[in-house]
């Protein structure tokens, strides 16, 4: 058993690691502006073959996890997998399909984006807390906890950052109003890349720290 913890912590390690290096690297290219250009294609091959990396190493180390506790972080980890691989093959091939009919194109994406969409992120974001609630219970590590929360936290300050704009452009003007709407401004384009090297870091810790399991 203590064998297997170990491989599944390593195997942790190793997806949360890629994770934050892509995290990391992101976040360097949008602090120096760089644009990749001609290499558009490398680096996007690069960085996807690296998610699907970080994907195999995760689903590995869940489903050694979830064998010797009892919970079905591997499942769910699977199904969040399957429902962006679905969605990527419809934006991918389902255009090209229905240009022919313009109501149906219409209605499609309808029908896509109003409902399936938002339906989708609510399943992946539930299933990602459970997950990692299931294993910080599991596993006593209390950091995974943590990584929940700063995960909120992070998604609501996006969210709040996001609407500030239209709350000042719907105020009256006043003299501090561009000093707030350029903090905003930069908040909203470098805290998506500091919330994920951040909840990288602490994912990373809380992996490392898996010794028994419950």
């Amino acid at each position: 058993m203590q064998d297997l913890v170990s491989q599944a912590r390593k195997e942790g390690m190793i997806s949360t690691g890629i994770d934050l290096f892509l995290a990391a690297v992101l976040a360097v290219f949008k602090a120096i502006g760089l644009a990749p250009g001609g290499m558009f294609l490398i680096v996007s091959g690069i960085f996807i073959a690296l998610i699907c990396f970080s994907v195999i190493y995760r689903l590995r180390a869940l489903r050694k996890i979830s064998k010797l506790s009892g919970i079905k972080a591997a499942v769910l980890y699977r199904n969040c997998v399957m429902i962006c691989i679905c969605f990527v093959a419809l934006l991918l091939f389902y255009p090209a399909g229905c240009y022919r009919e313009v109501t149906m194109k219409e209605m499609i994406e309808e029908t896509i984006w109003n409902l399936a969409v938002p339906a989708a992120a609510i399943y992946i974001i539930v299933a990602w807390l459970r997950i990692n609630f299931s294993l910080a219970r599991v596993s006593g590590v209390m950091i995974f906890r943590i990584y929940v929360w700063l995960c909120v936290g992070f998604l609501a300050l996006n969210i709040l950052c996001g609407a500030g704009p239209f709350g000042l452009a719907n105020s009256k003007p006043q003299t501090d109003d561009a000093v707030a709407a350029l903090v905003i401004t930069s908040l909203k384009e470098f805290l998506p890349f500091v919330a994920l090297v951040i909840t990288s870091i602490v994912h990373l810790l809380a992996w490392s720290k898996i010794e028994k399991l419950a």
